[in-house]
């Protein structure tokens, strides 16, 4: 992410059963090292020991599951923002409030937003902290947004997106954020319907679609202001 110029990176952090908080995606481990263990059954000192990275090419064999401190700190060095998701799995103790503390000892709340596809989750942080940014991730589609008042942005699957729904999530004054967006015709049409972030598996051809975009309307302002 960083060699591609990504302004944020999105991640999932889970707990493991010593309490840790790791990064990962998946719950079991077994799609990306072939070990058929769940994270909340491993104490962090097995899961470090664990080769993830050998399934996408042998150069990424010495890969290990990270710590949240650990990307927290590499972000904070390298000026990158975190989309930190929040992975509820029933089996952890106060990872909400581990997330959320360990933002503060980085002095991270304005560098990073927490996401969770469990409102119960979003609701916890904002009771522990009003000063980090709140992001409800929803995969269905809902006719009324307004009701979600511990949200202060809303992540939505870009099938579900209209220009309606922009609008009614900017009335409220919240954000909208849309995926999994990685094709120029539909990055471009949530450019155009002003979504406020756009998560993305080709930060590239993003970047490409999004200069143009700020450089076409630099030009048409540059005509505007000539014409007056």
């Amino acid at each position: 992410a960083k060699m591609m110029g990504a302004d944020w990176i999105e991640l999932d952090v889970q707990q493991t059963k010593d309490g840790r908080v790791v990064v990962s995606h998946d719950t079991n481990l077994y799609r990306v090292s072939g070990v058929d263990k769940y994270i909340y059954d491993l104490k962090y000192d097995e899961i470090k020991k664990i080769d993830v990275g050998s399934f996408y090419g042998k150069e990424f064999s010495k890969e290990r599951v990270p710590l949240l401190s650990d990307v927290i700190f590499y972000a904070k060095e390298n000026g990158i923002r975190l989309n930190i998701e929040i992975k509820p799995t029933g089996h952890e103790t106060d990872l909400e409030k581990q997330v959320v503390d360990m933002i503060h000892e980085y002095h991270f709340q304005n560098l990073c937003v927490v996401a969770s596809q469990s409102y119960g989750s979003i609701e916890k942080v904002k009771e522990y902290s009003d000063d980090i940014m709140t992001v409800y991730v929803s995969g269905v589609e809902y006719k009324d947004y307004t009701s979600f008042t511990a949200a202060d942005a809303f992540s939505i699957d870009a099938n579900f997106v209209t220009s309606d729904l922009v609008h009614q999530i900017h009335a409220q004054g919240k954000e909208l954020y849309v995926w999994t967006i990685n094709t120029e015709e539909d990055i471009q049409r949530m450019i155009d319907m002003n979504v406020d972030n756009i998560i993305t598996d080709n930060i590239e051809l993003c970047r490409e679609v999004v200069v143009k975009q700020r450089s076409s309307n630099f030009v048409q302002s540059f005509i505007d202001y000539l014409g007056e």
